[in-house]
């Protein structure tokens, strides 16, 4: 469990003297939640996980620490990393039948506390380290195998100590890192910004917005309004974080007195600078979004009133969604009607001023703005 105190993002309202009610809430729901999940696992599914090779890991507000107590979606995989065994299945079988355990009955029928997960399949069953490790681009990555992928690095959790997530987490940096053929610049006096990875940031950002469309002409415009909402401020800070854990590894000055260049041993030299990056950009990743976002503010003197604009609105999105009514109000509302409608002009209201608030971080700032026009850019 993470202590709120202990939590960037928290230390930064301090600073500033805000107080973010919504985010409080949901690290303490979170932190609930997660005691009664494996509460609920060890009393139904019993001590067959986690093991040396496999973990339950659980994704999206969960892994945010974002959760919205009998609201949120239970986002989950069975993560093996090891031979593979016949009874695998069976747990992640176990962990589905376990989860429609906890419900209530209310008017609208029987509502369970952890939800299954979308119907695209992403999520809730079993995951393989194989294809996440090995699978990056070409035909065989499909927009599951990378959805998993950066999703695992930016937003998950083992919901029991473990060591399977964190060695593939271990593993897919670098598989990264290893096919950049330079790790430092020409001067030699920094780490230059891990472009394979970031490109595979990238492009999940694009792919979340184009299956955004996608999805609206599936389902026939079903939770269009909620969706909508979330690719606006959840999706957004994903990527968000994404950009400033790759732009860290070239602007984070400890990180660069950590630089190899013996050239008697060219190639010692390479791998100590690459167990530095992986052991940086780990670091990095075992933070939740809105932490690394707040490690940004502070690391590169972001202004005052700029970061209180991008955490206020995030404060108002997680205060929206986590409303019962207002929350089926966009879900039930379609593309047709969003002009008029009251809620969501608060979600295009507190959209706009998060959305500004990164662009004047990742356009504005001295240090962030001409990484992001020469990297994130072109």
């Amino acid at each position: 469990m993470v202590a709120q105190e202990s939590r960037p993002v928290f230390q930064l309202s301090v600073s500033l003297g805000c107080r973010w009610k919504n985010i409080e809430r949901a690290h303490e729901e979170t932190v609930t939640a997660e005691a009664a999940l494996l509460a609920l696992l060890r009393r139904k599914v019993g001590e067959k996980f986690p093991s040396e090779d496999a973990n339950l890991v659980v994704f999206g507000s969960l892994g945010r620490r974002e959760w919205i107590d009998w609201l949120s979606d239970l986002d989950w995989t069975l993560l093996i990393d090891g031979q593979c065994k016949p009874g695998h299945f069976q747990i992640a079988q176990d962990i589905q039948e376990a989860l429609k355990n906890e419900y209530r009955i209310t008017e609208a029928g029987k509502v369970y506390r952890f939800a299954e997960p979308g119907p695209t399949g992403t999520f809730g069953s079993m995951g393989f380290s194989h294809q996440l490790v090995h699978l990056i681009g070409g035909q065989e990555d499909t927009n599951k195998n990378m959805t998993q992928r950066i999703l695992l690095l930016l937003e998950s959790v083992p919901i029991i100590a473990g060591n399977s997530r964190e060695r593939v987490l271990k593993a897919i940096i670098q598989r990264y890192l290893e096919e950049e053929p330079h790790l430092i610049e020409s001067d030699r006096t920094h780490f230059k910004v891990p472009r394979f990875l970031l490109n595979d940031i990238v492009r999940f950002w694009r792919t979340m917005a184009v299956d955004f469309a996608s999805k609206q002409r599936d389902r026939g415009g079903d939770g269009w309004g909620l969706r909508n909402a979330k690719l606006r401020m959840s999706r957004k800070l994903i990527f968000a974080a994404g950009l400033l854990t790759c732009f860290s590894c070239n602007l984070e000055e400890k990180l660069q007195a950590n630089i190899s260049t013996d050239e008697r041993d060219i190639k010692t030299a390479r791998s100590k600078n690459l167990a530095h990056l992986q052991h940086h950009i780990l670091h990095y990743v075992s933070q939740t979004p809105l932490d690394i976002v707040a490690i940004a503010v502070k690391e590169y003197g972001i202004d005052r009133a700029i970061a209180e604009k991008l955490f206020s609105a995030y404060d108002e999105f997680l205060g929206l969604i986590g409303n019962p009514e207002k929350r089926v109000s966009l879900k039930n509302l379609c593309a047709e009607n969003s002009r008029t409608d009251p809620v969501f002009r608060q979600v295009q209201d507190f959209s706009s001023r998060f959305s500004d608030a990164l662009n004047q971080i990742f356009f504005n700032d001295p240090k962030l703005g001409p990484m992001t026009r020469e990297y994130a850019v072109f």
